[in-house]
């Protein structure tokens, strides 16, 4: 299956997300010939090397000025145009702000539809079958899209990265792109970063606390573990409603989504809201409650006390 990756970069590298996506097709669709979409401005051998590294065997350049910034019009144009040129079956993009403008875009030029935000694909026969939670992720939806081309993105998180990619060197395709007065109607005029003192989507390990943690002052021992394991801090909505910490430390529906290699949740209940923004390598779990939804997602589960348990395990890290 001919598969097109569109490839973003942020803050000068490949986006994780997108590598976690190269990861997922190479594992996941046997045969698969992986191309990755390089559009921008001063494209750097280094990414193509690591494209190659993650299994794309060839890597489709556009290098422009116009294409410095995002743009939905310049952008789908030179989709559209590599669409044409390398005629795949299958066309996908980490759900960014970027990946959900564009991708569904380019379904909608195609005459297809477009499945978002999925968290899996299964092979059927010829068919890919997408994985998509719905109802707070209660539920899982699965759905088959029907077209020439087929177009999804995923959930942030959903794919973790090869952290030993052994691919070769990318055959590489250059092309170029005429922009006329009409694809330029909406211009670039500044870049305007958040301050965001957390950033926890790329922390590798979390320590995170739910209403369980029972107070603010309880934060301390939370903090003093994660900083043992080299971690960040995280917390759940409930934390944050009641200032017990600031909003940026939420993970969930309405925080961060982070996808750790080790996610420790002290007093955590489990509620879709939360987990829908968790995908960790290891879940370690530590609640008083044996039946609360969050043990079934656990890989580990100490049933006890977090004001306990947690100096305990602070002294034997030590």
């Amino acid at each position: 299956m001919k598969t097109l990756v569109f490839i973003q970069i942020r803050d000068d590298k490949i986006e994780e997300n997108t590598l976690g996506i190269l990861n997922k097709i190479k594992t996941s669709i046997s045969g698969a010939k992986i191309i990755g979409a390089l559009l921008g401005k001063d494209l750097k051998d280094e990414w193509i090397q690591e494209l190659g590294l993650h299994g794309v065997q060839q890597v489709v350049t556009v290098d422009l000025p116009d294409l410095e910034f995002y743009l939905s019009a310049t952008y789908s144009k030179t989709m559209m145009e590599i669409i044409n040129q390398v005629n795949p079956k299958f066309v996908v993009a980490a759900g960014t702000v970027y990946g959900e403008d564009l991708i569904p875009r380019l379904a909608v030029k195609n005459a297809s539809s477009c499945a978002q935000r999925i968290v899996d694909f299964t092979i059927e026969g010829d068919s890919l079958h997408f994985h998509t939670p719905v109802r707070d992720d209660q539920a899982m939806k699965i759905t088959q899209v029907v077209g020439d081309i087929i177009f999804a993105t995923s959930r942030p998180g959903a794919f973790f990265v090869d952290e030993n990619p052994s691919g070769a060197t990318p055959e590489i395709m250059s092309i170029s792109v005429a922009f006329n007065d009409a694809d330029k109607l909406v211009k670039h005029i500044e870049i305007k970063k958040a301050e965001r003192t957390v950033n926890l989507k790329d922390a590798k390990v979390i320590v995170a606390a739910g209403r369980g943690v029972a107070g603010k002052e309880n934060f301390q021992i939370i903090r003093e573990l994660a900083d043992l394991l080299g971690g960040q801090i995280g917390a759940t909505r409930a934390c944050t409603d009641v200032h017990w910490i600031e909003e940026t430390y939420e993970i969930g529906q309405t925080g961060q989504s982070v996808s750790p290699d080790l996610y420790i949740a002290a007093g955590i209940s489990g509620a879709p809201q939360h987990m829908s923004g968790v995908k960790a390598k290891t879940l370690i779990v530590i609640n008083t409650d044996e039946g609360a939804p969050i043990i079934n997602y656990a890989d580990y589960a100490i049933i006890g006390d977090m004001h306990t348990i947690l100096p305990i395990l602070k002294e034997k890290l030590k």
